[in-house]
Parts: C-alpha cells; structure tokens; sequence
C-alpha cells in the first residue's frame, strides 16, 4: 500500500509539471492569426443540481488566453453551458504593435446521461466574437466571428482522475469585416481565402485528463482542428492548464459531516 501510494503521487506530480510546462508560455506572440480554437468544455455532470465552473491559461502557436467556462444541471438529464475565451493585445488594438487580439463568448444548452464512472453528453450552442489583427503601418483587419456547435462528449471520473473527450461540429461564419487591402501578401491571401470559404464547417477534438483534489481539478486539455487550415493561417493546437471546481462534491462533503 505504500510503494502504491508513493507511486500515485509521483505520477500526480509529474502530470502537473508537465501540464505547467505545456503551458507556459515561450517564444515570440506577436504574429497575426484569422482563427485560434477556445478549448472544449467536457464537463462531468451526472445530475440535477450539479455546477462545475473552471478558469484556466491557454496557449497555442501565437497566443496566449484566458479560458472561463461554467457548467450546470437545472434539470435531471439537461444542463446548461456557458464559455468565454479572451487573448488580449491591448497594444494591438491601439495600432502600437503588431499582432491579433481575440475574444469569443459562447453559451450552449444540452443533455446528458450517467453512465458508470461518469457521463455522455450532447451539447448545442452559439457563439461569438471578435478578431482584430493589426499588420504594422496602420494596415488593420476587423472581423465578427459567429459560430454555431455541435457538441457530442464522453467524460470519466475516479476518486483521483477525471478525463473526457469531445468533438465539436461548427459552423464558423466571419461576418461584418473591415479589412485594409494594402495588406501584403501572403497575409491578404489568407484573409481572402477566409472570406471566400465562410461560412465554413469546422471540426474540432478536444482531450483533457487530469488530478482530482476534491472538491478541485487540476486539468490538462489539449484541442485541434481536425483538417488542415493553413491556407486560411488558423492556429490549430490549444493547450490548457484549468482549474475546475465541482460545487456538487462540495456539497456531499459537506452533508456527510
């Protein structure tokens, strides 16, 4: 019981280490983008009454953002959602740097079903938000992004794991855009290409695993792009440190006293 103990806190540890690794951030992030994926939201909710909101840090290939998701069961079997993604370039927005700033607020309602040791999910939502890239010398890119989701999950949680997977089906539509066409090339081809191909649809994986510390959960996501999106200069990887925070769990610690 020892050594098992010894080594299940050794694999704790090095599953934080390297989830703080994953996202830290590194490199140069003032390139411009046309698209960066918000991680998935995968929730493990098996009934009415359930609430699990997380925070976290993400980081893709050029940017680095704030991820705030809730979810919650009002109803037996139906639950609510609610997400909010935001990389901040305030410089960028002045014109004093160059670079994308983007932010995306999207809410969803769903099902769900509990299975043993955790849960299946369908989720439909609606989001929206802005991307706003600034490529030196005045020359600026303004669009209004909608997204319309698909939302098929499948969650497991254990005394001291929790782990899901998801694929979201979008509908990504770039609407309302002000675009300099003084923008150089390749830059102007991919916005061009962008506009040519919206509304497009848009799959996207989502996997997170990670250590639970009742009632919180220390989670390491990571969400792609399924096909390939370089001519539209989308960033296709996510990674996100969360932290979740189950209020159920709190509430049944509390009740056992």
């Amino acid at each position: 019981m020892k050594n098992y103990t010894i080594n299940q806190r050794f694999m704790k540890k090095n599953l934080l280490l390297l989830a703080f690794a994953l996202v830290l951030p590194f490199g140069a992030f003032s390139q411009t983008y046309n698209y960066a994926l918000n991680v998935l939201n995968i929730p493990c909710i098996t009934q009415k009454g359930d609430l699990v909101l997380g925070l976290g840090w993400s980081r893709g290939a050029t940017f680095r953002a704030l991820e705030i998701q809730g979810t919650y069961s009002p109803l037996p079997h139906l639950a609510v959602m609610a997400n909010f993604f935001g990389a901040p370039e305030k410089s960028v927005r002045k014109q004093l740097d160059y670079g994308t700033e983007y932010y995306l607020w999207e809410a969803a309602v769903g099902i769900y079903e509990k299975i043993p040791k955790g849960a299946a999910s369908l989720f439909a939502g609606f989001g929206t938000g802005n991307l706003f890239s600034h490529y030196g010398m005045g020359r600026t890119a303004d669009f209004n992004i909608q997204r319309w989701f698909l939302q098929p999950g499948l969650s497991y949680r254990s005394n001291y794991f929790q782990a899901g997977l998801a694929l979201r089906l979008s509908h990504l539509y770039y609407r309302n855009a002000v675009v300099s066409y003084a923008i150089e090339s390749p830059d102007i081809q991919y916005i061009q290409n962008v506009e040519k191909s919206s509304p497009m649809f848009l799959p996207e994986l989502g996997i997170q695993a990670g250590v639970r510390l009742k009632p919180v959960t220390i989670n390491l996501s990571v969400s792609s792009i399924f096909p390939d999106t370089n001519d539209l200069d989308f960033i296709r990887l996510n990674n996100t440190l969360s932290i979740l925070v189950d209020i159920s769990v709190r509430k049944e610690k509390q009740s056992s006293k």
